[in-house]
């Protein structure tokens, strides 16, 4: 990845746009507001970096009880969430 100065940036902007298209890293670097990184957006032609959710996909194949929903939690889970388990 290669770092250039936003002066730069500047005069050389059609050709980092182009850059970036093709799936290079471009970094801009700007004293003020620190370092950015020029990406193509999905309508470049990138896939999305996950799938697409599709809504109620899941409905009514997972069952849950009430009771199980609004169980306390075990001390083992509660331990693991305040990370007690952790290595």
């Amino acid at each position: 990845m290669e770092n250039i100065a936003l002066s730069e940036a500047k005069e050389r902007l059609e050709e980092l746009i182009e850059r970036a298209a093709r799936g290079e890293d471009v970094c801009i670097s700007d004293p003020k507001h620190g370092n950015v990184r020029l990406t193509p957006t999905r309508s470049a032609g990138l896939a999305p970096p996950y799938p697409t959710r599709i809504p109620g996909l899941m409905k009514d194949r997972v069952q849950i009880s009430n009771e199980e929903l609004f169980a306390p939690l075990t001390p083992e889970e509660l331990a693991w969430l305040s990370g007690e388990g952790s290595p």
